[in-house]
């Protein structure tokens, strides 16, 4: 009884490189997550509310879920029907990153060049919401967060966090989803 995708063994075909695929699909993701970035923006939506939080966390993750599961079942088709694991994941993995990756960059151009006062706008509806339900101390830390916003240096560590948690996560559920052995030949 051997398993094809069991190491050790060589495939009939080697698999066609996975980077225009990955690309591809990644573009698609961050393209759908900025269209959502800019929704929330249009509509004025309160980001600072616990209703807000969950639905951006819930739909980011699912645009990220989805262009990984894509990106699996594309790359799947084009090495012949069938996608291990740890290949799944890693393309899975790598088109969230590169959606995640152009997200963040949207991000910063939107509070940096598009519109300067969104952070501050952000700001005051944070202490409209949560103003006299915090502690004055822990109220100053979470705002100096807000004006750190802006720099280069905390959008680069907010991106790459988020890059790598959302690429991980997203990656593993994703390749769980789009993974499809091959028969075990007897």
């Amino acid at each position: 009884m051997e398993n094809l995708d069991a190491p050790g063994t060589t495939p009939t075909t080697t698999p066609p490189p996975a980077w225009n695929n990955v690309l591809k699909f990644g573009l698609y993701g961050g393209v759908a997550l900025i269209f959502f970035s800019l929704a929330t923006y249009v509509m004025d939506m309160n980001m600072t509310s616990i209703l807000a939080g969950i639905l951006a966390f819930v739909v980011t993750l699912g645009i990220a879920v989805g262009t990984g599961v894509v990106a699996i079942q594309n790359q799947r088709e084009l090495d012949g029907g069938y996608i291990a694991f740890g290949r799944a994941f890693q393309i899975g993995a790598i088109a969230i990153a590169v959606a995640v990756l152009l997200y963040s960059i949207w991000n910063y151009i939107l509070i940096t060049a598009i519109d300067p006062d969104y952070i501050t706008r952000l700001k005051e509806q944070f202490v409209e919401q949560w103003g006299e339900n915090m502690p004055e101390e822990s109220m100053n830390e979470v705002l100096k967060g807000f004006d750190d916003a802006g720099s280069i240096g905390t959008a680069l560590k907010n991106g790459l966090i988020g890059v790598v948690f959302n690429g991980l996560i997203g990656g593993l559920i994703a390749g769980a989803i789009g993974k499809k052995n091959r028969p075990v030949q007897f």
